[in-house]
């Protein structure tokens, strides 16, 4: 089975090689194992299945958050595993993990952000979770969104007792009907279940009392048991080794006792009793109609009986269940206006923050004229999401006012955008593990040495790993490795990953990466970037 081992280090870790050497399929390898979606197509052809696992070093502080239940890391370490086959699945430190499991756990230690991520910053909603996030706001929105739903299930039992003293005294007499039919069962669950069994020993009770009787017979004194007891007892006198013996037959003999007296008190209790027949045999036809009426079960005949009580009021008046009613959508307004007014000072608080944040990165990004502004805008009305939605608006030139982001930003602009954002936000970002692939799409130069820049000073405070084009980048690494692709005995391409672990093999993978070949003039300038990179750490 062909396979292939990466070892990630502290700090900056950069992935290179050229296009289409499998650079990515490394980092998807990281996202199948942190829950993303797999597909049958990532299964090497002719193999029948594909095996990925990632191990993460925890350190002596623990990510915090909610673990996968019973599959909590219980050492220093923890592996998740993926296998796609025609019976593949997920694994936690060897343990079964469903895909979700694999998300829930990976969200604690690593951070992807791709191209794609580059494309969810437009969307308006992503925006707003991401301002939330900065401003450690996501249990306050979640507490929002409660709320909401709070209130809208009593806007909706509202309407619906509305809608019921609309329908009239005809429909609403129909619901009191049938709610006194249900109320006149005076249903338990499982009661037909127990009248049932109880119906069964009736029917036969006579045979079920003979059988008891002569049970009880048979395991009276006089039988072999005390003769047993008593022959054994003896001997136990003559050889003591036959006294555990003795001991095990009188605890037989005390057992037997309990189960006969048990049995003789089933007999009594047992009374042949066509009264109380007929009794059960009239009860489980009243549930069985009732039952065909109302669900199928008597426990859908229940919720049944508990919706009518609450649609009709139970015992007030319509008008009492309204106002009753109201007061709750009242309540819940009261409750859900508050925790949107906490919401939104936090992300008021948190837009400011985060735009001067940003715009000073900017700055450093090569883009001294942009102006990056986080603005809040009204929904209209409060939703589960709150009162207003977050929106980035940027302008790359001076004397242009700044429009939405998704309007005015090049590829180029967007990445540096993001990547500000990252830096800035990184205080907040719980994980260990940060991963950027290709975000540097549409810069270079100048630009590309700062996004390096901030790509190291994120490493001080987390472990990045970064798939890149450019040498204006990969010079920053603490980790240099080499995707490259090889052939393998059947002819057939392998992707292997390669540790640079010299200034030379370093610096002629950065003048590949700069003029495409490894030249005296490019060598020189790729160890000038090294040397560069490291005087300014």
């Amino acid at each position: 089975m062909e396979q292939a081992e990466v070892s990630f280090g502290p700090g900056l870790n950069l992935l290179t090689g050229e296009t289409g050497s499998g650079k990515s399929l490394i980092v998807d390898a990281l996202g199948l194992c942190v829950g993303a979606r797999a597909s049958a197509d990532q299964v090497r052809q002719g193999a029948s299945r594909a095996l990925v696992e990632a191990s993460f070093e925890l350190g002596p502080d623990r990510p915090q958050g909610a673990w996968p239940e019973g599959l909590e890391p219980c050492s220093g370490a923890t592996v998740l595993g993926r296998e796609i086959a025609r019976r593949g699945g997920g694994r936690i430190d060897g343990r079964p993990a469903s895909p979700a499991q694999l998300r829930q756990a990976g969200a604690l230690l690593v951070a992807i952000h791709g191209q794609h991520d580059q494309q969810s910053l437009l969307d308006p909603e992503a925006q707003t979770v991401l301002l939330d996030g900065f401003a450690q706001l996501l249990p306050l929105r979640a507490e929002v969104a409660l709320a909401h739903a709070t209130w809208t299930a009593a806007l909706s039992q509202l309407a619906s007792l509305q809608r019921q003293q609309a329908r009239g005294e005809r429909e609403a007499q129909y619901l009191r009907w049938q709610l006194e039919e249900l109320l006149a069962a005076d249903l338990r669950a499982g009661e037909d279940v127990e009248l049932s069994a109880e119906r069964g020993a009736l029917r036969h009770a006579t045979r079920l009392a003979e059988q008891v009787e002569s049970a009880i017979e048979a395991m009276r004194g006089d039988q072999g048991l005390p003769r047993a007891q008593d022959e054994v007892r003896g001997a136990a006198d003559l050889d003591p080794r036959l006294e555990e013996l003795s001991g095990r037959l009188d605890a037989l003999a005390e057992e037997a006792d309990g189960v006969r007296g048990e049995l003789r008190h089933y007999l009594e209790a047992l009374v042949v009793n066509p009264g109380q027949l007929e009794l059960i045999e009239s009860r489980l036809q009243q549930l069985d109609s009732t039952k065909r009426k109302f669900g199928g079960s008597i426990e859908e005949a229940i919720k049944e009986r508990d919706r009518l009580q609450l649609e009709i009021g139970g015992e007030l008046e319509a008008g009492e269940a309204i106002a009753r009613a109201q007061a709750q959508v009242e309540l819940g307004r009261s409750e859900l206006e508050g925790l949107a007014g906490r919401l939104t000072q936090g992300r008021r608080a948190g837009a400011e923050a985060l735009t001067s944040g940003v715009q000073s990165e900017l700055r450093g990004l090569r883009l001294d004229d942009a102006r990056l502004e986080v603005r809040l805008e009204p929904r209209g009305q409060i939703e589960a999401q709150g009162a207003e939605s977050a929106a980035i608006y940027f302008s790359a030139n001076p004397g242009e006012a700044p429009a939405p982001l998704a309007r005015v930003a090049s590829g180029g602009e967007l990445s540096r955008v993001m990547l500000a954002i990252k830096t800035v936000s990184a205080a907040s970002d719980q994980v260990s593990t940060l991963v950027f692939d290709e975000i540097d799409a549409g810069i270079g130069g100048e630009a590309a040495l700062q996004v390096g820049l901030r790509l190291r000073r994120l490493a001080g405070q987390r472990q990045v790993l970064v798939v890149t084009h450019l040498a204006q980048i990969a010079c920053f690494a603490d980790r240099h490795l080499v995707v490259e692709k090889q052939a393998g005995a059947d002819g057939r391409n392998l992707v292997r990953v390669r540790h640079l672990n010299s200034e030379q093999e370093r610096a002629a993978e950065l003048a590949r990466m700069m003029s495409g070949g490894v030249t005296a003039k490019a060598l020189d300038r790729a160890l000038e970037l090294i040397q560069e990179a490291g005087a300014g750490s």
